[in-house]
């Protein structure tokens, strides 16, 4: 029996890569997807998350965006 994903919310991750956003959706192992412009994001993950579950993507719950501010080489260093 597949999830009830209409009531379930998804919470995905993006980051700026480039002039791209990277997007992975953490709750799924193996979700990512990207996307030229920020707005796209919620349609794109919900696209990906779709195909993952095997659903029509209309039935996907809500998306919750959450932009990951990228991290410098200093700051990586740092830990």
């Amino acid at each position: 029996m597949k999830p009830d994903v209409t009531t379930l919310g998804h919470r995905v991750e993006v980051v700026q890569s480039g002039e791209w956003w990277a997007i992975t959706v953490p709750s799924l192992r193996g979700v990512f997807s990207q996307a030229r412009h920020l707005d796209e994001v919620p349609a794109a993950a919900c696209e990906a998350i779709a195909l993952m579950l095997d659903v029509d993507p209309a039935d996907v719950g809500p998306i919750d965006v959450c932009v990951q501010r990228q991290q410098g080489g200093a700051e990586l260093l740092a830990g």
